[in-house]
């Protein structure tokens, strides 16, 4: 019975996180994108989504406790530096990305969206952030519940489906196609992200990763 009430406490978190991220997108965001341009915008961004995961990732992982995690929440922040398979799955996203922009572009050139202020949302910011909550909280507390294949299973689906608010307040909308290839593509990601963390049972490989793709992607695509 406990371990039920604890699975529901957890689905529910989840969906009031989704919640509240829908609604500092909406309202805070969005405005923000539409007032602050440059740097300024950056940094407020970057500031609401370090407090908005960070802080919810830090408050959750207290309440839980070590009993109710997987790893513990202070060794998780330890680099495993000695984790061969995270250098070689980082070293093949790195040419498979290169190589697939090689393709498509006929060379390597910087797109013209590109802007240097993206270095701290898109290289800094959203993999720290992301990793703690999703695989630092989520999927750290799924293990104790579900074996692996399982738990990733329901960790990359729920970290693809945070991505939705973002998607919502997307201008010009994106297409039904587009929203389809981003939410598999995003899911698949974050079930690599999980294989890493619970291989590693540190964060540092899926936030080298996990920024390694967002800024190639952001920089190249």
């Amino acid at each position: 019975m406990a371990n039920t009430l604890s699975k529901r406490r957890l689905f529910i978190q989840v969906i009031i996180f989704w919640v509240i991220w829908l609604g500092v997108q909406s309202l805070i965001n969005v405005p923000i994108e539409h007032h602050l341009t440059g740097w300024s915008q950056e940094i407020v961004l970057d500031g609401i989504k370090l407090f908005v995961w960070c802080g919810c990732a830090w408050w959750l992982i207290r309440q839980a406790g070590p009993q109710s995690l997987a790893v513990d929440p202070q060794k998780q922040w330890h680099p495993n530096w000695s984790f061969t398979a995270g250098y070689v799955i980082w070293a093949v996203m790195v040419v498979y990305l290169l190589a697939q922009f090689w393709l498509v572009h006929h060379g390597l050139r910087v797109a013209h969206t590109f802007l240097p202020e993206y270095w701290g949302r898109y290289f800094l910011v959203v993999g720290i952030t992301e990793e703690m909550m999703f695989r630092g909280y989520v999927f750290n507390a799924l293990l104790k519940h579900f074996s692996f294949a399982w738990a990733n299973a329901l960790q990359a689906i729920a970290f693809a489906a945070m991505h939705i608010p973002r998607y919502l307040t997307t201008v010009p909308p994106m297409s039904p196609l587009t929203w389809i290839s981003n939410l598999v593509s995003v899911a698949i990601l974050g079930a690599i992200f999980g294989w890493l963390y619970a291989k590693s049972r540190s964060l540092w490989p899926g936030i080298a990763v996990h920024m390694t793709w967002d800024i190639l992607v952001t920089l190249f695509a």
